[in-house]
């Protein structure tokens, strides 16, 4: 019996929803994306599924946000909610209460576009920013798009240091230059507005994914 892959239906519609709009012309996959600053409501795991024929592979979670700046898309309401899918435990953007996320409508529901969000906060301007990268990674995939560049935030702007990274982990996450690191917490000293943060999203992650142009590998 040919069993019904939903685990893996569900993290490509976290993919982009790519292949579903692959013999679309119309609308383009970005069409159906939003991208929104969002204050934490809720963050609840879905229960198990039970059918024997269905094979998941992710943890599933209904989150509830508070729409602050919509800065991709359109959507009409103060309040969102969405499906996300992890495959390593609960998503991290639950552990901030602000965030720039970025959701897929799909079959009547919204999705997460997995694994991708930024920690945002307002600074002393009252503006929607991101704080300097995290990690080489995150360096390099902003390299050539965007800089963060000083500015005041309050005491609340500041990545949450977990117990099991050691000293090394966290200089090599949190440069000097960007983040004072201080007990548990590594504090904002730069910031990228979220818009700028979207374009570097736009221009990397999501075009792999097949938005904006880009097309995805078979």
């Amino acid at each position: 019996m040919k069993r019904r892959m939903r685990g893996w239906v569900a993290v490509g519609l976290m993919l982009g929803g790519a292949q579903a709009h692959a013999g679309r012309s119309n609308p383009e996959p970005e069409e159906n994306l939003i991208a929104f600053v969002g204050e934490k409501l809720s963050v609840e795991e879905l229960p198990p599924n039970t059918n024997p024929n269905v094979l998941i592979m992710d943890s599933g979670f209904k989150a509830r946000y508070r729409i602050k700046q919509i800065v991709y898309g359109h959507y009409d309401g103060d309040t969102i909610e969405f499906e996300a899918y992890d495959h390593y435990g609960r998503p991290p953007f639950e552990a901030f209460p602000h965030s720039l996320l970025f959701v897929s409508r799909e079959n009547g529901k919204l999705y997460h576009q997995k694994y991708q969000f930024e920690p945002v906060f307002r600074n002393a301007a009252g503006e929607w920013v991101g704080c300097g990268p995290v990690g080489e990674r995150q360096a390099q995939q902003r390299k050539g798009i965007v800089e963060a560049k000083p500015m005041a935030f309050g005491p609340d702007a500041y990545h949450p240091i977990r117990p099991r990274w050691s000293a090394r982990d966290v200089a090599t996450l949190f440069a000097r230059k960007d983040f004072p690191v201080e007990g548990d917490k590594a504090y904002c000293l730069t910031g990228t507005p979220v818009r700028d943060l979207f374009e570097v999203k736009k221009r990397t992650v999501l075009k792999a994914r097949g938005m904006f142009g880009g097309k995805v590998e078979d």
